[in-house]
């Protein structure tokens, strides 16, 4: 799989300084953290320098704190072992969120938006088009 690194389970910075980062996990242990040597350096001081780790196996990503100082959110629930991560997953550290996107499962899409089936035609109202204002010429 990760000859397709798009097929690869990413985590997504929703909220916190680095809203936007991506990161694609891989089959190693990654370390998450504020220090310059993690695997996965997330700019947030509320962040241990190593806060958690995350790994890929083959049933799935595991997701472990450290010992950090604040913790790790799985959720809005505290973890104090490993956790098997599902797509859609939120995890908080810090002030950072991160969003669990995994491409053979997904609910949802890398934002975190749940995915839904495409509404039947029967179920959609009909598009009007909408009034074109006058040109500037014809009004008087």
């Amino acid at each position: 799989m990760e000859d397709l690194p798009e097929l690869m389970p990413l985590l997504t910075v929703a909220g916190g300084p680095m809203r936007g980062a991506s990161f694609r996990l891989r089959s190693e242990p990654q370390v998450i953290g504020r220090a310059s040597t993690a695997n996965i350096a997330v700019d947030d001081p509320h962040l241990s320098r190593r806060h958690a780790s995350v790994r890929l196996t083959v049933g799935g990503v595991t997701l472990v704190d450290l010992g950090s100082t604040n913790g790790t959110w799985l959720n809005d629930r505290r973890i104090d072992g490993p956790e098997q991560l599902s797509d859609g997953d939120v995890i908080r550290l810090g002030r950072t969120e991160l969003r669990f996107f995994d491409p053979g499962l997904a609910r949802t899409d890398p934002v975190g938006l749940r995915l839904s089936p495409a509404p039947r035609s029967r179920d959609r109202r009909p598009t009007l088009p909408l009034p074109l204002a006058a040109p500037p010429s014809a009004r008087t």
